[in-house]
């Protein structure tokens, strides 16, 4: 429980603090609790640094633009504005998330490099030693070469070789001591292992080059190189001594000028090397860029779906809106229609009665009108194409053909199939088959003879 002294002490402290007294404060308090601002009920919600006089002339732009003529349009063109406003603010915030995993992407790989050259670094000039007992030394195998051809894979490599070299180059110039880890840091930038001098003919000149500047200096350098190196890799490695391969230089300076030539030579190729590199990570930093352009997270997939929705809600107002005018263009035209209809008279040519509207019907394969319809002659000009079929005059009845008797018009012959064959008209006559008549359909739908 708090004593009397601390209650005052509270009241006291709280006497002091008031918050926010100007109004500027008092905006920023207002958005201490704000996260996206994407569900808040405030018409006119403007962030801290945006423009709240910017929103007001876009709202205005769009009254202008489309005006309005009463209050539901202007609300509707306001609220697509608002629209508008927001999807322009979430393109703002996706282009801020994206320039950040660009960025981030780019520092990442720096940092990513940066330990990768550190690693072969360390495995490049790191002194494995015997290895007599079995787990001892370190967890990787020591192959100079493969270490020296990742650190040039890279820019950041290439460069930390450049830079050992060119402290090497320093050395030289300086005329200071050599030292055992000079001379092994000598060949270890090389890419190869010390002990291989015996039968490699570059490492063997140079071990002739420290014999050139003082006597015994290379040879001692190599035997301690063996003695650290394990015994059985390569094999019989123990037994091995050193021996000349090439011919020994015959003054220091010629020692020390071979050894100038060999620097010179790897910093001149790792110069050209890092200037192709350059180019190329150019290409790669490019392509890092565009893969960090495209964010597949939970919160990129909220941002496409509010987008969407804005988009979609966008689009319904304007639709609204179009209803809206062409609702009311309709009813413009339905008051104007009645007052065209009485002055417009009903007539077809000049002289003729206005048509009557009718019904055609088709019956039994036909075209007739109905029976109560009046029809007009043939030759009336103001005739439908439907009255003009059904006041054609029927042709005149054919009489049916005798049996026995062909065809009129057509000639037979002694084997004609249509010659008259006296047993057939007899069976004929027998059975008085009742002939079949075709006949055309008049007026109404019935036949000529038909009342």
């Amino acid at each position: 429980m708090a004593t009397e002294a601390q209650i005052q002490a509270n009241r006291a402290n709280a006497q002091k603090s008031r918050g926010p007294t100007t109004d500027e404060g008092k905006a920023r308090a207002r958005l201490n609790a704000l996260k996206h601002g994407m569900r808040a009920e405030v018409s006119e919600l403007v962030a801290p640094r945006e423009d709240p006089a910017e929103l007001t002339a876009r709202i205005q732009a769009w009254l202008d633009d489309y005006q309005p003529t009463g209050v539901v349009e202007r609300d509707l063109v306001e609220r697509a504005a608002r629209l508008s406003w927001d999807l322009d603010r979430a393109q703002r915030y996706e282009s801020a998330i994206l320039a950040q995993r660009v960025r981030a992407a780019m520092l990442n790989h720096q940092a990513e490099r940066a330990a990768e050259v550190a690693g072969l670094a360390r495995k490049l000039l790191y002194l494995c030693g015997k290895r007599n007992v079995p787990g001892s030394g370190p967890p990787w195998d020591d192959e100079p070469r493969v270490f020296a051809l990742a650190l040039e894979a890279s820019p950041e490599g290439t460069r930390w070789m450049i830079e050992r070299w060119t402290e090497i180059r320093l050395l030289l110039d300086s005329g200071a001591a050599w030292s055992f880890p000079d001379q092994y840091k000598f060949i270890r930038l090389l890419g190869k292992h010390p002990v291989d001098a015996v039968d490699d003919p570059e490492l063997n000149a140079i071990v002739l080059a420290w014999e050139a500047i003082t006597e015994n200096w290379g040879a001692v350098f190599w035997g301690k190189t063996r003695d650290e190196t394990p015994s059985d890799n390569p094999a019989f490695n123990a037994w091995r001594a050193w021996r000349a391969l090439v011919p020994p230089l015959e003054s220091p300076e010629a020692g020390w000028a071979h050894l100038r030539s060999i620097v010179d030579r790897e910093l001149e190729r790792l110069t050209e090397r890092l200037a192709i590199l350059e180019e190329v990570e150019g290409t790669d930093a490019l392509e890092l860029a565009e893969r960090a352009l495209f964010c597949a997270s939970d919160g990129a997939e909220r941002l496409r779906r509010f987008q969407t929705a804005r988009t979609r809600e966008l689009l319904r107002t304007l639709d609204a809106i179009a209803k809206l005018r062409k609702a009311a263009a309709g009813v413009k035209t339905a008051k104007k229609a009645p007052n065209e209809a009485e002055n417009a008279p009903e007539r077809g040519r000049e002289g003729e009665a206005p048509a009557e509207p009718h019904t055609e019907r088709r019956l039994g394969g036909s075209l007739a009108l109905p029976k109560d319809r009046p029809t007009q002659s043939a030759g009336s000009a103001g005739a439908s194409p439907f009255q003009k079929i059904a006041q054609r005059k029927a042709p005149a009845r054919r009489e049916p053909r005798p049996p026995g008797k062909p065809f009129a018009g057509l000639k037979t012959t002694k084997n004609a199939p249509n010659e008259a064959n006296p047993a057939a008209a007899e069976n004929t006559d027998q059975g008085k088959p009742s002939p079949i008549i075709l006949l055309p359909l008049g007026e109404g739908g019935r036949g000529p003879d038909e009342g």
